[in-house]
């Protein structure tokens, strides 16, 4: 019995998980897929019914077959380096289709697949998912068009705000940018025009939620926020903010409950703005959401996770 970690080495939540794991005596075997195939190495054949075979990496082996859950997180993509652009590409290709083909047709339960986390990411989905699921959702467009940001913020009969629909990270030339949400400028909306840009009216709130799904639970941590950049978005000003464990809902418990049903998920960190009136309104769920900041005694998300992949071990 192994349970398969996949993820990047730096991430602090997975370092929580396999701690929590190690302390049970629960077997790990750890990997980054940029680690194929400099550091690690693999062997598969197919039998009659599932994939046999090894993986291997310095003194450390796990037999294929006795993977009984996986982990899988934020792993690094496959790095090829002293190869040319084509080789390279061509390298990349067959990395992902043999050996992340392999790693993602175990015969095991994942924590996320990656393939139904990739499938999660779509925030237009998203919000059409948890509508559907009960949960109510602030009015929101994606468009290229200046104009039609304008109607909308007229229609709304309020400010409007813009997030990230892609990574929130740019690279530049002088360092790394975070694209935290923010109001736009209405009357400066020159580059809209280049890619899709989503759009939401700017919900009046009393304080956020970030809410930890694992299995069939719910940790919430309540966010309030001191500054007016933190109450735009919390995490542009993260020293502004105090973190309160808080109960769920048993109705937005239910609605996230059928939202994980129908995105096929074990795991997801959803954000909520929670008005004055005390309704909950769902913003985004992020598949492969940290949480190791929130992690605690009394919010114990590390241990509901690890505990779930033993569980799994033991079917």
């Amino acid at each position: 019995m192994t349970i398969l970690i996949v993820d990047n080495p730096f991430e602090a939540g997975t370092d929580l998980v396999v701690s929590e794991l190690v302390s049970a005596g629960v077997p790990v075997f750890r990997m980054d897929m940029a680690e194929f195939p400099s550091s690690l190495n693999f062997r598969a054949t197919f039998s009659q019914w599932q994939w046999e075979g090894v993986l291997t990496q310095g003194e450390r082996a796990v037999d294929l077959t006795a993977i009984q859950a996986v982990y899988w997180n934020r792993p690094d993509g496959f790095r090829f380096s002293g190869l040319s652009a084509a080789d390279e590409h061509y390298a990349r290709g067959a990395a992902r289709i043999g050996f992340g083909g392999v790693i993602t047709s175990l015969d095991a339960p994942y924590l996320n697949h990656p393939a139904k986390a990739s499938a999660a990411e779509f925030k237009p989905r998203q919000l059409q998912v948890a509508r559907a699921a009960g949960l109510s959702v602030p009015r929101t467009i994606v468009t290229t068009e200046a104009d039609a940001v304008r109607r909308f913020s007229r229609m709304v009969k309020g400010p409007v705000v813009t997030k990230a629909l892609g990574a929130p990270v740019v690279a530049h030339a002088g360092g790394y940018e975070v694209l935290y949400t923010r109001e736009p400028d209405l009357d400066a909306l020159q580059g809209v025009e280049l890619t899709a840009h989503l759009f939401q009216e700017r919900i009046e709130k009393d304080f956020e939620v970030r809410a930890v799904f694992i299995g069939d639970e719910c940790f919430c941590v309540r966010i309030d926020a001191a500054s007016d950049q933190a109450r735009i978005d919390w995490r542009s000003d993260g020293n502004s903010v105090q973190l309160t464990p808080i109960e769920t809902p048993k109705e937005v418990l239910q609605s996230l409950q059928r939202y994980a049903a129908v995105m096929d998920l074990a795991y997801f960190a959803a954000a909520f703005i929670v008005r004055p009136s005390g309704q909950w309104m769902f913003l985004e769920a992020n598949p492969s959401g940290q949480w190791a900041w929130a992690d605690s005694v009394d919010l114990p998300v590390a241990k509901a996770i690890a505990t779930v992949l033993e569980g799994w071990c033991e079917l």
